[in-house]
């Protein structure tokens, strides 16, 4: 009985670990400011719209090649698949926000063509 426990305890610890991996790597940038203004801004872009048409959707993962945040500073990259009726492509970001400067740099990819969205400080608020 003790080595079904654990057994079953071990299988429980090797299914947890790619769960949180995937929550921190695939849907956590979705729970950020940052990632709520990029596809804000994305979605309102005349070439994101051309491109997929309208309503403009992210993709369910917004891959995190890394996240900083503390002490003021806030600053990460992620990438995201959007689409729409008509297209579909990705959109890549990179921020920087802190008590002294802020900025977001957006890349759109679609059809093997690049296009940077926006690239200033922190447009939203």
């Amino acid at each position: 009985m003790k080595k079904i426990l654990r057994s079953l305890g071990n299988l429980l610890l090797l299914l947890l670990l790619p769960a949180i991996l995937l929550f921190f790597f695939g849907f956590f940038a979705r729970t950020t400011d940052e990632y709520a203004c990029a596809i804000q801004t994305a979605s309102q872009n005349p070439q994101v719209i051309a491109a997929t048409g309208e309503p403009v959707t992210a993709g369910l993962f917004a891959w995190t090649p890394y996240f900083e945040s503390g002490g003021g500073l806030t600053q990460g990259a992620f990438n995201t698949a959007i689409s729409g009726p008509n297209g579909r492509g990705s959109l890549h970001a990179e921020f920087f926000r802190s008590p002294v400067g802020s900025s977001l740099y957006l890349i759109f990819e679609s059809g093997g063509e690049q296009a940077v969205l926006y690239d200033g400080a922190y447009p939203c608020g």
